[in-house]
């Protein structure tokens, strides 16, 4: 999955998604870029019942996931009953549609 790009400070090693000017644990500006690799645990969620205007769905789940690399992001979760700690594989495809063009994002089904 070569669509989300990770940022890791060459000083410290912390990772970042998205990219930030500086690391925000030391401060430093030297950073290598690095994708998700593996499959993704669910840290955490939220189920989301009132949605901005123009997404006509209820009970939207969204999560943040960890690669086994150490890469952290937030992405759509397409499982019936999340539980933390599940593996997830992460996908990109359109999330939600504005003024009739699709939005891509990380999407996460059942691994």
């Amino acid at each position: 999955m070569n669509t989300i790009t990770a940022y890791k400070c060459n000083h410290c090693g912390y990772i970042m998604y998205p990219n930030h000017m500086r690391c925000l644990n030391c401060n430093e500006r030297d950073f290598e870029a690095i994708t998700p690799e593996g499959k993704a645990e669910l840290v955490t969620y939220t189920i989301v019942n009132e949605l901005p205007w123009g997404i006509d769905e209820r009970g939207r789940v969204l999560g943040i996931v960890k690669f086994e690399n150490g890469v952290k992001a937030l992405g759509l979760i397409l499982v019936d009953d999340p539980k933390i700690g599940m593996k997830l594989s992460a996908g990109w495809q359109p999330v939600r549609v504005i003024g009739g063009q699709k939005t891509y994002g990380l999407s996460l089904t059942k691994a």
